[in-house]
């Protein structure tokens, strides 16, 4: 139940991370400290909090260390564990490209730009609550099914996809036409995690409406911007 609170929580600060900037223009208010105060706490929310939500879903400690070289008779014993070093690399990854992603924001002129130059680090978040609501151990009848044979694709896609975020590829930002379509798309996911939290067996149908809305996101709206589908 707390893993399933934590994924309710971190959509709803994506929210509140559009709505500061949003109140800020509206009011005037703009302020160099706020840009760096705003970066702060999305390292925490959008870096640190689900590099610790992977690590803690897919990495588990009765399959032994990720990596040792010390036995318990400090004796040089070289030992791994696939799993759980994927699962480790994964969370790192997590945690190192996303602040670095949000520093490249803070220091640049992105903030000023039509479009976010790579993944911004609220998507992805975005993109692990959706796999992992129902790839992970939070969905049992995933556990019981599949989850012996991979349970080493879902974090390495995780590594892979955080990649985005140090990329040049442009991203909708939440303002003018995207604002209300990704609103609506991480009510959505919103929706989906608290069906589940009640054990409500809509859940799952309504999470293809949540995955679809953010490969829409992810992959679409990417897609049609290269193609300059939204020049004016």
């Amino acid at each position: 139940a707390s893993f399933i609170v934590a994924m309710i929580l971190l959509p709803i600060c994506a929210i509140i991370d559009g709505m500061d900037g949003a109140l800020a223009r509206r009011f005037g208010t703009k302020h160099d400290y706020g840009k760096y105060l705003d970066s702060i706490s999305d390292s925490i929310c959008f870096g640190i909090a689900p590099s610790i939500l992977v690590y803690s879903l897919y990495y588990d400690i009765e399959r032994g260390p990720a990596l040792d070289f010390i036995n318990d008779d400090l004796e040089f014993a070289f030992r791994y564990n696939i799993e759980n070093l994927v699962a480790i690399t994964a969370a790192i990854m997590i945690a190192l490209l996303s602040i670095l992603r949000l520093a490249r924001f803070t220091r640049g002129t992105q903030g000023e730009n039509t479009y976010f130059s790579g993944l911004p680090a609220p998507g992805l978040t975005i993109f692990i609550i959706v796999i992992s609501i129902k790839y992970s151990i939070v969905n049992e009848a995933y556990i019981g099914i599949i989850w012996d044979n991979d349970v080493m694709l879902i974090p390495f896609i995780i590594g892979l996809v955080s990649l985005l975020t140090v990329t040049t590829i442009s991203y909708a930002k939440a303002r003018a036409r995207f604002r209300n379509p990704i609103l609506f798309g991480i009510l959505v996911l919103i929706l989906t995690i608290v069906l589940r939290y009640f054990e409500n067996s809509m859940w799952e149908t309504l999470w293809y409406a949540a995955f679809g809305l953010y490969m829409a996101y992810f992959a679409l709206i990417p897609a049609m911007i290269w193609a300059g589908y939204f020049e004016e």
